[in-house]
C-alpha cells in the first residue's frame, strides 16, 4: 500500500505550484523506472505495456505543463488588473 505523500503549499501558484512540480517530478520518475524495466525485459507483450505507460506519463506531464501555464497566464491577467488600480 503506497503511503500519501505530504505536500507543503505554499499557496503561491504565481510562479511555482508545488503541487504540480511534484507530480510532474513523480510522472518523470516513473517513465525512468518504466524505461528501466522495458530495457531489461524480454517478453514482447509486458515491452508494450510498459511502453502505453510511458506513453500515459508522458500525456500526463504534458496536462500537468499546460495547467501550469494557465495557471501562470491567470495570475498574469489578475496582476495587470491589480496595476490597473493601482493607477488611478
Amino acid at each position: 500500500m503506497m503511503s500519501t505523500p505530504t505536500i507543503q503549499c505554499a499557496h503561491n501558484c504565481k510562479e511555482f505550484c508545488t503541487a504540480l512540480e511534484s507530480a510532474m517530478l513523480r510522472e518523470k520518475d516513473a517513465i525512468l523506472q518504466y524505461g528501466a524495466m522495458r530495457d531489461q525485459c524480454d517478453y514482447p507483450d509486458v515491452k508494450i505495456l510498459l511502453n502505453e505507460l510511458i506513453i500515459q506519463r508522458q500525456r500526463s506531464i504534458n496536462l500537468l505543463m499546460e495547467t501550469k501555464a494557465l495557471i501562470k497566464s491567470k495570475f498574469a491577467v489578475l496582476d495587470q488588473v491589480r496595476e490597473g488600480y493601482e493607477l488611478v
